[in-house]
């Protein structure tokens, strides 16, 4: 399938704007992190002498060893092998077919097997399920339709980016317009490098994101996921009093404009989960600009508060750390995770598609805090 997607790409305005630094044999931006990557892996010159370089030393050979801890479970008949991805966060799903065990025509939640993947997603909040590169792209968008409603390739649908902006590694997929097809190769490289929760400047953002490999490059490219209950919990005493307190600006950027305006929102410093009561930490690099005016926080003390918070991002007994294969397809919790790609596997191929997903429950889409103690109840829009 990947080399379609590429055939769909040739003719799309935004890539072969990006394409033009290919065509002119520059080499990839160091001020990215994948040109900035490939510039330390290689001897430098041209564009095309560090691709050859750079495909020369990863020439590598494919086999399988080692030993795979995981912990046996049978459900609806189907014998699982749950592998932890870390100790806190993350779980590689072995052993289901999701055409073959779930019935794909007529999702339904409330099936053993989904209740089961569900209750599991929200304990570990990112579920890897490997070896499904035989769907189709309908039967993705059916697959993610038995844990929420599919939102618009950003969330709730009031918003439609119309930004002249996009890059070329976000299109449209060709007749599902839900989808959102992230492609990177040797002529427009691109990942979502940098640590962030999906469309979280959204009024309410999405509850989930869903994410096939379509084509995986031989070493690179992974997902990483910080746990944001874990972030939460790292912080000391006194900042954590501070923080409950207080609302903070999300702003997207300008591929995500509408009408020409830049989308923002705000929400909770400390977010209650809606579903299991705990709190995360909900501020990130990615998008949360600053602390809402209205709390008059001193520019002194917001700068050195934000940088403690966003300093909690990434740190690795937070964090998993997913390897992508062809056909994975991974789940995760946009309430409880921050994610980021890692950008150091240019001049080969990454190719992906993503699914939003909404809440089934549209009171819990809106993001709140409630103390602990208190009763955790969503606000009424």
């Amino acid at each position: 399938m990947s080399e379609a997607i590429y055939a769909e790409l040739k003719n799309t305005p935004a890539y072969v704007r990006g394409a033009e630094r290919a065509r002119q044999n520059k080499a990839p931006s160091r001020s990215t992190p994948l040109g900035s990557v490939a510039a330390a892996r290689s001897s430098g010159g041209s564009r095309r002498d560090m691709a050859e370089e750079l495909r020369a030393q990863d020439d590598l050979t494919a086999e399988r060893f080692g030993t795979v801890y995981y912990k046996p479970a049978t459900v609806a008949g189907i014998d699982l092998k749950l592998e932890p991805l870390q100790p806190s966060i993350g779980t590689a799903v072995h052993g289901l077919d999701v055409a073959e065990h779930l019935d794909l025509d007529d999702p339904d939640p409330n099936a053993e097997l989904v209740v089961f993947l569900r209750t599991l997603w929200l304990q570990r909040r990112v579920l890897a399920f490997r070896g499904q590169g035989h769907l189709s792209r309908q039967q993705m968008v059916q697959f993610a339709r038995h844990f929420g409603e599919v939102g618009a390739q950003y969330g709730e649908r009031q918003h439609k980016p119309n930004s002249p902006h996009i890059l070329g590694h976000q299109v449209a997929a060709p007749g599902i317009p839900d989808m959102l097809i992230l492609p990177s190769d040797e002529a427009v490289p691109g990942a979502a490098s940098g640590w962030h929760a999906d469309a979280t400047w959204q009024q309410r953002p999405p509850m989930a994101s869903m994410l096939m490999c379509r084509e995986a490059p031989p070493i690179g490219g992974d997902t990483c996921f910080c746990d944001c209950y874990g972030m939460w919990e790292g912080l000391p005493r006194e900042t954590k009093e501070r923080v409950a307190s207080l609302t903070a600006v999300h702003v997207g950027n300008v591929g995500h404009q509408m009408d020409g305006k830049t989308p923002a929102s705000v929400h909770p410093a400390a977010r209650t989960h809606p579903e299991t009561g705990r709190t995360t930490l909900y501020v990130q690099q990615g998008f949360v600009r600053k602390f809402a005016d209205e709390h008059e926080v001193p520019e002194d003390e917001a700068h050195k508060l934000l940088l403690q918070l966003k300093l909690q991002e990434g740190r690795p007994e937070y964090t998993c750390r997913l390897r992508w294969q062809e056909g994975t397809i991974a789940l995760w919790d946009n309430r409880a995770v921050l994610h980021t790609a890692s950008a150091d596997f240019w001049p080969h191929r990454r190719t992906m598609e993503r699914l939003t997903i909404l809440d089934f429950n549209e009171a819990r889409r809106k993001p709140y805090y409630a103390p602990p103690g208190e009763t955790a109840e969503a606000p009424s829009d």
